[in-house]
């Protein structure tokens, strides 16, 4: 829980409130403008249980939400400043009252060791945000860079913050205020639990919901889980969490297999995918034939490349490879470990392994889940894997751009729900705590809101003299 709780619920509110319309399109006539009108600092615009509530108590909180609000909105119009007003001053009337109830729970008092943490997490959050700013706008500064030019740019990133509002005094202040009102929220949703029974619940739910989308449809459960392994890459390059979890149900069609992948000699290799790809564009130059300027006409045409060509080239990479390939098989047959196989074969010729997955977990022990719809991986291991006829087998030898893959068919994956680890438990626990905390906090701040004494001047309209002037309008129409 935290201050912004009430101002993202209260923009929800705003946006259902106003739709679209406070878009301006580009073809729509524009209402004249009319004269907005200016508050002063001093400026009472509500009282709750006898706290007046000015306008300089609310103006930085509506600078801030207009400076990420506004491109939805044409903030010439009166209507629009109104609104962002409203949602300011009711996000202050709540955080007035919870101020209130800190003092009546006896929660203002922070211990030194409080205060001493807040004051240090506000330092740092201050320096973190001159450092950016430094970072941003002169990025050639280094640590050789002369001690006046650093002065400068220190002196021009806080004099930028503290023509904002911000001070590292302020900040100081507000962490600690909002230590107090943390303390108020804690007390709040104290009564909230989530019991095992909660989360086994919904640990069936997802599994559920999970079996009618995938149950007989393979591709699409491994299109997901794709996406969901494309999240969590973009995640760690920016250094966030992907927060999407894999299919919580497994559709029955996946074999485990294990690989000795060889690796080829760069050359044979090079010679080899080069004329696989440029037979690959001769075929698609033939289906959709380019128009000729006079000079390429003349220009030496490159020999056309021949399928027999490709397999000559692939012929070679093969004829390299056969001593070897044929003692595995050997091997094979009387009966050695496979993984014993992987170990001896599956390596480059440094001495690490070809493929780092058959050395590491958890498919070292239990290999790669394929079926005949996998898409992440190349399409001969794939082929490969599907081509062994029995539990056990293993395939002839196949050719990809990553080298000669020999596959041993381990067993069947059965389909049904997914395990979840407890880690994963812990996680939706926590998930589905702070969706009871959430529920919890509105519902307290909403009676609480109803039992105060709350009175507005008129100097601004309330949110529900807005949403009754939306319906009146919208009624009108």
């Amino acid at each position: 829980m935290n201050k912004l709780s009430k101002i993202l619920s209260l923009l929800l509110c705003l946006c259902m409130l106003m739709g679209m319309s406070a878009v301006a399109e580009e073809t729509a006539v524009q209402p004249e403008v009319s004269a907005v009108t200016e508050l002063a600092a001093e400026d009472v615009i509500a009282t709750i249980n006898g706290e007046n509530i000015t306008w300089g108590d609310i103006a930085t909180d509506y600078d801030a939400l207009v400076a990420q609000y506004s491109s939805y909105y044409d903030m010439t119009q009166q209507a629009n400043i109104d609104l962002f007003r409203a949602v300011a001053m009711e996000n202050h009337l709540v955080e007035a009252l919870l101020s209130q109830k800190a003092v009546e729970f006896g929660l203002t008092e922070l211990t030194a060791e409080e205060i001493a943490t807040e004051e240090a997490a506000a330092a740092a959050d201050w320096q973190a945000a001159i450092d950016n700013y430094i970072a941003y706008f002169y990025p050639d500064l280094t640590a050789e860079s002369p001690e006046d030019e650093w002065k400068t740019a220190n002196a021009e990133a806080e004099g930028y913050y503290k023509a904002n509002g911000y001070s590292p005094e302020n900040l100081a202040e507000e962490y600690k205020h909002y230590a107090v009102m943390n303390k108020v929220q804690d007390l709040m949703v104290q009564d909230a639990v989530v019991t095992d029974e909660e989360v086994e619940a919904y640990y069936q739910q997802l599994v559920a919901a999970d079996k009618e989308l995938y149950e007989n449809d393979i591709a699409a459960y491994i299109e997901y889980n794709n996406q969901v392994d494309m999240m969590a890459y973009y995640a760690m390059m920016y250094g966030s969490a992907s927060e999407m979890d894999y299919a919580w149900y497994k559709p029955a069609g996946f074999r485990a297999v294990k690989h000795i992948l060889l690796p080829v000699d760069e050359a044979l290799m090079s010679a080899y995918t080069d004329l696989q790809a440029r037979l690959e564009e001769q075929a698609a130059a033939e289906l959709e034939p380019a128009e000729e300027t006079a000079e390429e006409t003349e220009e030496v045409a490159e020999e056309p490349v021949t399928e027999e060509m490709v397999n000559e080239a692939k012929a070679a990479i093969f004829a390299s490879l056969a001593d070897k390939i044929e003692e595995i098989n050997q091997k094979v047959a009387d009966g050695v470990d496979f993984d014993e196989l992987i170990a001896a074969y599956g390596l480059n010729a440094d001495g690490t392994p070809s493929d780092p997955g058959m050395t590491s977990e958890p498919y070292k022990t239990s290999g790669y889940e394929v079926c005949a719809a996998s898409s992440n991986y190349v399409p001969e291991f794939v082929e490969a894997s599907m081509s062994i006829a029995e539990v056990g087998g293993v395939s002839a030898p196949y050719l990809s751009s990553y080298g000669i893959h020999i596959v041993k068919y381990l067993a069947d994956v059965p389909g049904g729900p997914v395990e979840m680890t407890a880690e994963q438990r812990a996680a939706k626990q926590a998930s589905l705590l702070y969706e009871k905390q959430n529920a919890l906090y509105t519902e307290t701040v909403d009676k609480w809101m109803a039992d105060a004494a709350v009175e507005y001047t008129g100097i601004i309209p309330s949110m529900t003299q807005l949403e009754a002037e939306q319906a009146a309008d919208a009624a009108a129409e």
